[in-house]
């Protein structure tokens, strides 16, 4: 596949809508479509004797800090899927995708948020360093998706640290394609929220027992 018929890849897959505007300017704006990540299902808890996480928002180096679909083609910088966005910043859109995947845990975790004014037991402080796309064999490949979170988890507001991780996530793209890539970028951030659930997940345990 050429490199202008991948930018301009098709324009459906994994969670994938459709978005164009009622009115528009000259010159007109090429249809996007628009991407979400899909979501693990919740476990109720049953009683009172969870443990309250709340997830920050993770900072983000500016390349990373919108909707865009970062890709990396010649190992030092970025760029992006023409025609392509996630449903929001990529900031936002995983902390819900770990609100999400705590949800899911059955280690008794109650994961939150800083504007629900919930007083958490812990907090879970992230730092996104990669969420891109990886050209590694040639822009004519199918890229490596990779995603590297660090995470340090705090208690007491603050005031006592209880553990720090740095949790990456690899999966190639079964072709080079955006629905495919997207597809990838699905695979690797579920990988890595279910890592960090249990990690917190295991850490709070040992704080507690």
């Amino acid at each position: 596949m050429s490199r202008s018929r991948y930018i301009r890849a098709a324009l459906v897959g994994l969670s994938a809508l459709s978005v164009s505007a009622c009115v528009s300017l000259l010159p007109e704006s090429e249809p996007v479509s628009v991407y979400r990540l899909s979501s693990p299902e919740p476990v109720e808890l049953q009683d009172e004797s969870w443990t309250v996480i709340e997830i920050d928002v993770p900072n983000a180096p500016r390349g990373l800090s919108g909707d865009q679909i970062a890709i990396m083609q010649d190992g030092a910088s970025l760029a992006y899927i023409h025609g392509a966005r996630w449903i929001s910043p990529t900031p936002r859109l995983l902390q819900s995708l770990l609100v999400d995947s705590f949800n899911a845990h059955d280690g008794r975790l109650a994961p939150t948020r800083s504007d629900d004014g919930i007083r958490a037991d812990y907090e879970l402080r992230l730092d996104l360093q990669e969420f891109e796309a990886v050209y590694d064999r040639g822009v004519e490949t199918a890229p490596l998706v990779r995603v590297r979170i660090s995470t340090r988890l705090v208690a007491e507001h603050g005031r006592r640290f209880a553990g720090a991780r740095v949790v990456t996530a690899e999966v190639r793209a079964t072709a080079n394609r955006t629905s495919a890539i997207v597809a990838a970028f699905d695979q690797a951030a579920q990988s890595a929220s279910r890592e960090i659930a249990d990690w917190t997940a295991g850490r709070t345990a040992q704080r507690g027992s």
